[in-house]
Parts: structure tokens; C-alpha cells; sequence
């Protein structure tokens, strides 16, 4: 009696076996068609993208911008430039833009001391000021996004690269109590602008640039060149989108 159970459970045993053996290798070596099909579903789903689509688009329409800025790198003025600007997108990315500003000046506080501070025998004579500016240019729009606010607010901007060729007004002197002589320079521009959106036809427009162009001494002889920094902010208008 004992070797017939001893019997039953060799064979129990070996059937076990014989049954586990095959579902470890299995589970081991080579995984089942159930995993490879999650694993297909799950590695599409890690490539997902969350890239919108431009809720403002420019394709097409004009923009016009009033604007008003300063130019506040240069030692002895202070130069406030208030102007208009129009666009034309030839693309969504891609825009004309002609611009001009009259170039309101101020002495600054560093003159003012030199002038009246030390011992008030110190003149400083500036050969050349700003008068206007007036250009045309390309701008390139490459990237937009949005900007939450307070948890509330969700607003839409764009950021573009601008190239462009202006003309300068500048006034050149001999000394501060002569009258300037005007002329006009051919320079170039470079900068960045920022828009941020409102509504479908209207944004807040802040713009960052550079003038080039050459400067002069007091016999109106090139000595160099300036660059004077220009930031500026305005408003801007787009005219509806062409059917």
C-alpha cells in the first residue's frame, strides 16, 4: 500500500513539473502576445505630442502698431521716439514692415552735473543728435505659445526676429550755442519683438532694437559708428483675415 501511494505521488510530481515547465519558459525567455501588444499601445501613447495650433493667425493681414519707446544708452541725451509701424504678412511667419518715428531729446542727468556741478566751468559739446528715423525691413515669426496669469488669465503671444535698412535725421553741431546742420544717413536696424494678444485683432507689441549708423564730429566728418538701443511698446491692429 505504502509504494502504490509513493507511486501516486511521483507521478503527481512529474506532472506538475511537466505542466509548470513549459508556462516558466514562457514567462522567461519570450514574452506573450498579450505583453507585446500592451507594449506597442503604451510606447504610442509616450509619443504623443501636445503641439497647438496658432489661435491668432497673420497669414495675409496688416498690422498697425502706434508706438512709443526710449533710447537709453547714450551718455548726454535721453531720447524718447514716438512713431507708427505697419506689417504685412506675406505668411504666417513672415512679414513687411515699414516704420518711422519723430525723436524727442532730452539732456540727461549725467550733462546736467558735468554742466552745473562742477564748478560750472565744464561745457559739454555733443557734435550729433537724433532728430527721426523712418525704414522697411522683413520680420521672421518663428515661435508662439501661451502665458498663464493669476490661475485665471491664459494669454497667447508670438516672438520675431526683425532685419531692416532706415534712414537716420540726425543734427550735427560745432558747439551747443550754434545751429545744428541737418542731415540724413542711410544706417540699418536689428531687434526683437514680442506680441501678446488680447483679442483676434488686437495686441500688446513690445519691441527691442538696434540703429547702426555713422557718426559724426563737429566738421561733420564720419568718426565711428552708433549704435543707440531702442525699447519701445505699443498697440497693435490687424485687419481681418482675408476669406
Amino acid at each position: 500500500m505504502n509504494h502504490k501511494h509513493r507511486l501516486q505521488r511521483l507521478i503527481g510530481l512529474v506532472l506538475v513539473a511537466m505542466l509548470a515547465f513549459p508556462a516558466s519558459t514562457l514567462t522567461d525567455n519570450e514574452p506573450s502576445e498579450l505583453t507585446r501588444q500592451f507594449d506597442q499601445y503604451w510606447a504610442k501613447r509616450r509619443q504623443v505630442r501636445n503641439i497647438h495650433k496658432r489661435l491668432f493667425l497673420k497669414d495675409g493681414r496688416h498690422e498697425f502698431s502706434i508706438v512709443g519707446g526710449i533710447i537709453p544708452n547714450d551718455d548726454f541725451f535721453l531720447y524718447y521716439p514716438i512713431g507708427a509701424r505697419y506689417d504685412w504678412y506675406v505668411t504666417e511667419d513672415l512679414a513687411i514692415e515699414v516704420d518711422g518715428s519723430y525723436i524727442i531729446e532730452t539732456k540727461s542727468d549725467l550733462e546736467a552735473f558735468l554742466e552745473k556741478q562742477i564748478y560750472g566751468s565744464v561745457n559739454v559739446d555733443l557734435p550729433q543728435k537724433l532728430m527721426w528715423q523712418a525704414g522697411a525691413g522683413v520680420m521672421w515669426t518663428p515661435l508662439h505659445g501661451k502665458i498663464g496669469a493669476f490661475s485665471t488669465y491664459l494669454g497667447h503671444f508670438d516672438f520675431g526676429i526683425k532685419l531692416g535698412v532706415m534712414a537716420i535725421g540726425t543734427e550735427v553741431s560745432k558747439d551747443d550755442n550754434s545751429k545744428g546742420k541737418p542731415r540724413t544717413d542711410v544706417g540699418g536696424n536689428a531687434g526683437v519683438t514680442v506680441r501678446l494678444y488680447f483679442l483676434d485683432f488686437m495686441a500688446l507689441r513690445i519691441d527691442y532694437r538696434h540703429y547702426f549708423y555713422a557718426a559724426r564730429d563737429t566738421e561733420d566728418d564720419i568718426r565711428g559708428l552708433s549704435y543707440p538701443l531702442e525699447v519701445s511698446m505699443g498697440l497693435s491692429f490687424f485687419t481681418s483675415a482675408p476669406k
